[in-house]
């Protein structure tokens, strides 16, 4: 089986992150890696993930806070994993107890594939915060009463309905990768050199991603009702640069691009 690191996103989120690496230390399977991306949160989040140390081995990466840059501190921590499949996973996204498991189980070889998640509002998710409850423990039945109240958009995708074969034969589309919760071949991902880093701010840097790999040859693969996470509810980020970044990735569908124009510091092998 291949081996795998799962790289987590964060920015001055700790009571969300707790949360998160909470899930993490209660996965069902516990062999892998674990990058915590850090976009130059305070001390705080630092703090936070020491405590975490006898039971959560992970590689803290910061950067210097110089506005959203996700892309960057992700290549840095894309140059740092030694798994051969990377996860990628924002901190405001819990992933459930059985997540590790499943995302091996969806990784393959010049794959990309794109996993599910459920929008929970501002009340439950503050409702978990406060409480520090455990929803990644939860069985998908127990999610029925939110969905019902309105305060989880779907339920679906908690449901594990079993696919096999079909995840691979049945039409998938690089719309359907997003960068809160995707796993990529990292040879592909070194093949296609990353992140754009010229993508700045809120916007499309995950499309691109997804487009690049499609034309340098990888194969996408769905993730439905698998490793599904739950995206905690949070003020949107400044979509300042949304146009610009729009754009740029319109110029990579039309140019077909499969390098990034701004992507990984130093060359690596596919090998590696």
């Amino acid at each position: 089986m291949s081996s795998l690191t799962l790289i987590v996103s964060t920015y001055n989120s700790p009571d969300v992150l707790k949360l998160v690496l909470e899930a993490l230390q209660s996965q069902t399977d516990q062999a892998f890696e674990l990058i915590i991306a850090d976009d130059g949160s305070s001390d705080e989040t630092a703090n936070l993930i020491a405590t975490f140390n006898d039971t959560l081995q992970c590689i803290h990466l910061w950067q210097e806070d110089e506005g959203f840059r996700k892309s960057a501190i992700l290549n840095k921590a894309i140059l740092e994993a030694n798994g051969d499949m990377l996860a990628f996973l924002d901190g405001d996204c819990i992933p459930r107890r059985h997540y590790v498991k499943d995302m091996k189980g969806l990784a393959a070889s010049n794959n990309v594939v794109g996993c599910s998640r459920v929008l929970l509002d501002q009340t439950i998710s503050q409702h978990l915060i406060d409480n520090d409850l455990k929803p990644h423990e939860w069985a998908w039945y127990k999610f029925t009463g939110l969905r019902i109240s309105g305060h989880i958009n779907r339920l679906l995708p908690l449901i594990p309905i079993p696919l096999g074969m079909f995840r691979s034969i049945m039409p998938a589309s690089w719309k359907k990768i997003r960068g809160c919760n995707f796993i990529i071949d990292k040879s592909l991902m070194l093949k296609i050199g990353g992140f754009d880093e010229s993508f700045t701010g809120w916007g499309y840097e995950d499309s691109d991603v997804a487009a690049r790999a499609v034309f340098a040859g990888g194969k996408l693969r769905r993730g439905d009702f698998k490793a599904t996470a739950l995206h905690m509810w949070h003020h949107e980020s400044p979509r300042d640069e949304a146009q610009s970044n729009l754009k740029r990735f319109e110029e990579t569908m039309a140019q077909g691009r499969k390098k990034a124009i701004l992507g990984l510091k130093k060359p690596h092998s596919p090998s590696q």
